[in-house]
């Protein structure tokens, strides 16, 4: 009987660390994304998925690596990933995490830059910019 209710109380103690562990960093600080002055005047719009490791006990990415997206959008992703600083990670091995990009034009001419980013999570980042009119007369 003993062995059982010590079993039990491993197995609960062994289920909540497991949950613990599955909990997600926070994200402390992080850019203001940039859109590509060359991609807004040529209209592109996209979605770039990027891949970057998180130290153990780290606070910032590394190995940033595009997974797919259009050329001229992701350097300004894999950039601006860079910059991000996390809370210092719990973890005591190194964790592999994906991020999203989606760039795109908000429909509205504009000869200015400005930009909105929206962070859900930093699993996913929506960055919106005017469109380049045709014509800028100055």
């Amino acid at each position: 009987m003993i062995w059982r209710i010590c079993f039990l109380i491993s197995f609960v103690a062994a289920v909540s660390v497991t949950m613990a562990a599955q909990t997600e960093p926070s994200l402390l600080l992080a850019n203001i994304p940039k859109y590509p002055p060359v991609a807004r005047q040529a209209r592109i719009e996209g979605v770039v998925r990027l891949t970057f490791l998180l130290p153990a006990n780290g606070l910032q990415p590394t190995n940033v690596e595009v997974v797919s997206g259009h050329p001229m959008l992701k350097g300004a992703a894999v950039e601006n990933v860079k910059t991000w600083r996390f809370e210092q990670n719990p973890y005591a091995v190194e964790r592999k995490y994906e991020t999203t990009f989606k760039y795109r034009l908000s429909g509205v001419e504009s000869a200015g830059r400005r930009i909105k980013a929206t962070f859900d999570s930093f699993r996913e980042v929506e960055v919106v910019t005017d469109v380049v009119p045709d014509t800028v007369s100055y």
